[in-house]
């Protein structure tokens, strides 16, 4: 049996979370973000910023989920992320000076929290604490899209599903789910986008997966059956 503790040591390598936790910031940090701080409702399929636009600021996601996607030179398109609640992000293209190289949309309804340019460098300035959250978020998120490249590069279709799912699982778990098996509720073309192939290679892999009994449906919905096969089968830990 393989242990829980070395499955999250592979996941983590392929799963990106920000964990930029703005209210670990001091007391005096903390209320110069609030005080700037707007809150944003985003309803489903609906695009935060696009691919190539300036970037305004900051956003702090407080619920919902949003896929982050490029678009192909031959129109199709990439999702990269899935953030979950919690997550901070739109800050690289900020340090960099450079423009969006993402797009951003509402796989569900979201609220967020939105700081200005302006005002986030200010606090990054002033903060040791979030400038080293900053280094670590960069520095694991380079890690992971390299992982995501090599897998793309030299995986088949059954070994990047059964990381997607292993992923998704990461992003849609919650407190309640005491199993540890989320309900993934995505919809057909944004997983076949995030696996990286079309809807009908995705369709045959859902079906394999179902009759070997490592996930089940029900409706869109998708549960994973059996955690340990699948880590298996997605050859991260190889």
């Amino acid at each position: 049996m393989i242990s829980k503790e070395r499955i999250k040591r592979a996941l983590n390598r392929f799963h990106f979370y920000s964990g930029i936790r703005i209210d670990s910031l001091p007391e005096n940090e903390l209320e110069i973000f609030n005080k700037h701080a707007k809150k944003i409702n985003l309803k489903k399929k609906k695009v935060l910023f696009r691919q190539g636009s300036y970037p305004n600021g900051v956003y702090i996601l407080k619920s919902g989920k949003l896929k982050v996607y490029q678009l192909n030179y031959d129109g199709s398109i990439q999702i990269l992320f899935i953030y979950a609640a919690g997550e901070v992000f739109g800050y690289r293209p900020i340090l960099s000076n450079e423009y969006q190289p993402v797009s951003i949309a509402a796989l569900e309804d979201c609220e967020l929290l939105f700081i200005e340019r302006k005002f986030f460098l200010e606090l990054l300035q002033k903060s040791l604490t979030l400038s080293n959250q900053l280094l670590v978020s960069l520095s694991h998120e380079f890690t992971v899209l390299t992982n995501r490249i090599n897998v793309f590069a030299q995986r088949g279709i059954k070994e990047r599903f059964a990381l997607a799912l292993l992923i998704l699982n990461e992003k849609y778990k919650s407190e309640s789910d005491m199993d540890g098996f989320a309900e993934i509720k995505l919809a057909r073309t944004d997983l076949s986008n995030f696996v990286g192939t079309s809807l009908e290679n995705l369709s045959r892999t859902l079906n394999y997966f179902k009759e070997k009994r490592l996930i089940r449906t029900k409706g869109k919905s998708i549960f994973i059956e059996h955690f340990e096969n699948l880590f298996i089968l997605s050859a991260i830990d190889s």
